[in-house]
């Protein structure tokens, strides 16, 4: 990673704790959709070290490709969070996404297929969605494509039908 990194600052940002590259008063200012800005506190809460908030086509962005209708493409996943344990630092890739897009599916193949390739460099691969739970309240459910059951079905899909199939069987709150 550089020693700095160049980012917009737009007049709807807010500011947010442990960025991997804070300012001097320890924040962060980003601009960040609900579901992001969510994330980043469900992280924060469960002990994350720090985040980068992992930005379009820069030098230091992290790319994952994906196929659609043939074409490789690239995703940029929104977020990349550090965790700690007893051997050291984790790193995780967290991707909030709006499940009526029609890219849906298309990505949640190539994180999967990311994951087969670099499984052993990350904890978690998570394409994350937003939805009520059983108790009425929004909660994040998470497919995490590091575990090989999760990628194995989602590698495979055709459709977002397939995909909101298996976030219905296999996604899991950390909240």
């Amino acid at each position: 990673m550089p020693d700095s990194i160049d980012f917009s600052v737009s007049d709807n940002s807010i500011k947010i704790d442990r960025h991997l590259y804070c300012s001097e008063d320890g924040t962060f200012q980003a601009s960040l959709n609900p579901w992001e800005k969510g994330v980043i506190e469900e992280e924060l809460k469960n002990g994350a070290v720090c985040w980068l908030r992992n930005l379009d086509r820069k030098k230091w962005s992290l790319e994952i490709p994906y196929e659609v209708g043939g074409v490789i493409t690239s995703m940029f996943p929104d977020l990349v969070v550090v965790r700690a344990d007893v051997q050291g630092y984790i790193f995780d890739i967290l991707e909030p996404h709006d499940p009526s897009r029609k890219d849906n599916y298309p990505k949640a193949v190539g994180l999967a297929k990311f994951a087969e390739k670099h499984w052993d460099k990350f904890g978690r691969i998570q394409l994350i969605r937003q939805k009520k739970g059983l108790d009425g309240r929004e909660h994040f459910y998470r497919l995490d494509m590091a575990k090989v059951a999760v990628r194995n079905k989602v590698r495979g899909i055709t459709s977002n039908e397939e995909l909101d199939r298996i976030f219905d069987t296999d996604a899991e709150r950390e909240d």
